[in-house]
């Protein structure tokens, strides 16, 4: 071989060898991999919103009858023995018969009593004649009915005050003894308004001003600070707050008198496995203010209760639609290991892709804002995209797999991370409706409530996942049972 075909050969060779060492070194499908750092799990604490006060408007009830009862029961107790009267050379004994009563009330608490009753007795004159003293005694009988105004107050500070206006109308019975007119009417009038009216009047002021409405509200007052379990299977939970009460001025339906007052103040629902958690007072105690009268009541209530769904809850959920294969421009992506998480204020998700076409593989991390669909009653993510440090390792290997496959893949897993919420809201108006609808608290309380809407606010995120504050507006009575007895 001449020395120039071996010069030809051996460059030919060189240039083989050269080459194929420029093969070796170049990135091969197989180490095209991506091992991006994962973003910090620590969830950035959010500032919520002031709670909105609601009011419950509680009613107490006390019957007419139950002092026209007690009244009539003591009055006919107190007329039983006769009325002696005297007057100079006139005496009297006189018996008074009650009848039953009729007590009724008008549409601003204003109590009207009528009390008719017998009479019967005897007036005896004394008088000297002559130096002698003479005696002579007539017997009488008749009908009398003596009517009452009263008008209830109730105070700033509780108490019951009333006032009350009488009159009495009485047969007219006219009488001459001893040569003497004698006027049964106006010793009868006498005697009534001094001594039976006076009494009648103390008796359904006493029975009226002497229910202690006080001590009950009182009771109710600091009960609001102690949490209030509605029902123990699931658990559903009242942490309250009062603020202040209000109140309108008695009134009456004719046969009972009312009273009806509201209470300010703000709450909070534990329902389900959140409500098992250790709670405290939201306030510090508060003795029972006095009361701020108002023209009428607002009743309603804004009660927040979150829906807490754990970041491994949304994973099992979503794993079946992100972790399989997806075209991504022609490409076969598996997609595998989902991982959600809180970071900051944003939900991280992590996952590990491989595309053997390419021999590209690795973990990905991307970072988006869940929000409140409320068209389809779902968790979604929004502003989905990669994390910084993912965004750079992507650049370094996007001219061998194509720049349009990363952006496919980011969009491909945030369509997929949805969670419906449609059962967890149903279910917790479910609860509360029925614990609130017809539910007796201790011996003397009664609620009636109901759930007229469910609003979900902005969510945030915990630690352990997210939640989801949902704000329950509807209107919530409780009726207080009183008795002119005064039992407690």
């Amino acid at each position: 071989m001449s020395k120039q075909k071996k010069l030809i050969v051996g460059a030919i060779f060189l240039g083989v060898v050269l080459i194929l060492i420029t093969l070796f070194l170049l990135p091969r499908k197989s180490d095209l991999t991506l091992e991006a750092p994962a973003p910090p799990r620590e969830v950035t604490p959010v500032l919520l919103p002031p709670p909105i006060p609601s009011t419950i408007v509680a009613k107490a009830d006390l019957p007419i009858q139950d002092v026209k009862q007690l009244t009539e029961s003591t009055l006919k107790d107190y007329l039983s023995k006769p009325i002696k009267w005297k007057d100079g050379i006139i005496d009297a004994s006189i018996n008074l018969h009650l009848d039953a009563l009729t007590m009724t009330s008008t549409a601003d608490g204003t109590v009207s009593v009528r009390s008719p009753f017998r009479f019967n007795g005897w007036i005896r004159v004394s008088k000297e004649i002559f130096g002698k003293v003479l005696e002579k005694r007539e017997n009488f009988e008749g009908k009398a009915t003596a009517s009452l105004t009263l008008t209830p107050t109730l105070n700033p500070d509780w108490r019951i005050t009333a006032k009350m206006t009488s009159d009495i109308s009485i047969q007219k019975v006219e009488l001459e003894i001893l040569g003497i007119p004698v006027s049964v009417r106006r010793i009868l009038t006498e005697l009534v308004r001094e001594k039976v009216l006076p009494k009648l009047e103390d008796l359904i002021v006493k029975h009226i001003t002497s229910i202690d409405i006080k001590t009950r509200v009182a009771g109710l007052w600091a009960k609001l600070y102690e949490p209030m379990v509605l029902k123990q299977t699931p658990p559903i939970v009242l942490i309250m707050e009062p603020l202040e009460i209000l109140a309108e001025n008695l009134s009456s339906d004719g046969e009972m008198l009312f009273l009806s007052f509201g209470i300010k103040t703000y709450i909070q629902a534990n329902i389900g496995e959140t409500s098992t958690d250790p709670v405290s007072y939201v306030g510090p105690r508060a003795d029972l203010p006095n009361i701020h009268f108002v023209d009428s009541l607002e009743s309603g209530y804004h009660i927040i209760a979150p829906i807490d769904v754990t970041y491994t809850t949304i994973e099992n959920f979503a794993k079946p639609h992100v972790e399989k294969t997806h075209k991504l421009k022609g490409v076969d992506t598996i997609v595998e290991n989902l991982t959600l998480y809180g970071s900051g204020t944003q939900l991280a998700a992590g996952v590990g892709f491989s595309m053997p076409t390419f021999g590209a593989n690795g973990q990905l991390y991307m970072l988006g804002t869940p929000v409140y669909e409320a068209t389809t009653a779902s968790l979604s993510v929004t502003e989905f995209d990669y994390s910084l440090t993912t965004q750079n390792l992507l650049l370094e290997i996007a001219e061998h797999v194509g720049e349009g496959i990363f952006p496919n893949l980011r969009t491909t897993v945030e369509e997929k991370l949805l969670f419906p919420l449609e059962t967890e809201l149903t279910t917790l108006r479910d609860k509360l409706s029925d614990v609130i609808a017809d539910r007796s608290i201790g011996t003397y309380l009664h609620l009636h409530g109901t759930v007229d809407t469910l609003t979900p606010e902005t969510l945030y995120l915990t630690q352990e996942g997210v939640r989801v504050p949902v704000r329950l507006q509807g209107n919530l009575t409780c009726e207080i049972t009183l008795n002119a007895s005064n039992v407690p």
